[in-house]
């Protein structure tokens, strides 16, 4: 388990105590990015990462742990992941394991997608060029036959890999953490993947900044079908490293999930402020000394994610993606201009 120390290190950012900064001099969000303004923070979340840390989840997590003491931590080691009061890191998955989930992802994806095209696409043209109900059956069938079983035999195969094997046979470690956000210390940290990866701007391993030289952008990048797909990155202000936090989310078809997830890591690394009250952060909250301040001056439920019932969270969840479409990120004013000179 995480450290239960109650003090933040000097480091630590407060929306109330900005320092002054040096002036930009370059701009290293690319010009596909969309950058966001600091400040003005809502106690939002994407749908995503709402969904992903359901209470009935966090309770399936409680007994396991419950009968396996300290399997988290073991976890989070191995995997170099942390989400907790202190860190959030995150790691990739190894290529082993993205290999079998990748093949049962897009393996259903795409039987769904070839049913549906025959479906609504090919079944018309055999109808109107069959003479007869059998012969109807009977194309339908060659067509289906020779489009389906591939990617079924993908999804299959999958599901049976990382639903019905030993989990230790699948889920495999990678070689180390890719970043990290740290709430104690308000440090951003990129880890170097490789000896030297950062010498070029003086640095002699990992790439350690305080949060507030990073500027949030939202990237957009069209599929094959030219559909613009949204995704957060965090970039330094004066050198060209970022955080792509599409594996947190995902990309979405709307801005409106990465204006949340930038809401939410304000809020997150903000010491003037609790944690975000929502699930994945919950059973933390008694530990960071600000939120437990709050909670307990407001009189809040220890428990009031996690014995939720389906039923309440389902409307939890409406209201919250309520709330996030109704973001007018875009025309806040920047706090952070005040401390930058910005080009």
């Amino acid at each position: 388990m995480c450290s239960t120390s109650d003090t933040y290190a000097a480091t630590a950012y407060d929306s109330r105590h900005i320092p002054q900064q040096s002036p930009q001099v370059r701009q290293n969000a690319g010009l596909l990015c969309m950058p966001l303004p600091w400040g003005e923070a809502q106690d939002v979340a994407p749908y995503a990462l709402m969904e992903h840390y359901a209470p009935k989840r966090l309770r399936e997590q409680e007994e396991h742990e419950h009968q396996n003491p300290g399997v988290r931590a073991r976890d989070e080691a191995k995997f170099h992941n942390a989400c907790n009061h202190i860190r959030y890191r995150r790691a990739h998955a190894s290529r082993w394991t993205q290999f079998w989930v990748y093949l049962w992802g897009l393996g259903r994806s795409f039987f769904y997608l070839a049913l549906g095209l025959i479906t609504i696409f090919g079944l018309p043209i055999i109808i109107f060029t069959s003479d007869t109900f059998d012969q109807v059956v009977a194309r339908f069938t060659e067509i289906a036959s020779f489009s389906l079983p591939f990617p079924l035999a993908c999804w299959l195969i999958g599901h049976i890999v990382v639903h019905r094997l030993p989990s230790h046979w699948v889920f495999t470690p990678s070689k180390g953490p890719l970043w990290e956000l740290n709430r104690q210390t308000g440090m951003v940290t990129v880890f170097a993947r490789k000896p030297g990866q950062f010498r070029q701007y003086g640095i002699d391993g990992d790439f350690v900044r305080p949060f507030y030289e990073f500027d949030a952008a939202v990237h957009v990048l069209s599929d094959r079908q030219g559909i613009p797909l949204y995704s957060l990155h965090l970039v330094h202000r004066y050198h060209p490293v970022a955080i792509d936090f599409m594996p947190v989310i995902g990309r979405q078809s709307s801005d409106k999930d990465s204006l949340a997830l930038w809401d939410m890591w304000q809020n997150y690394m903000d010491t003037s402020k609790p944690l975000p009250d929502i699930p994945m952060w919950e059973e933390f909250r008694h530990l960071d000394p600000v939120t437990a301040e709050h909670d307990r001056r407001s009189g809040r439920e220890p428990r009031y994610w996690r014995d939720m019932s389906d039923a309440a969270f389902k409307e939890a969840m409406a209201s919250m993606t309520q709330r996030v479409q109704q973001l007018d990120t875009l025309s806040r004013p920047n706090i952070m201009a005040r401390h930058v000179l910005y080009l």
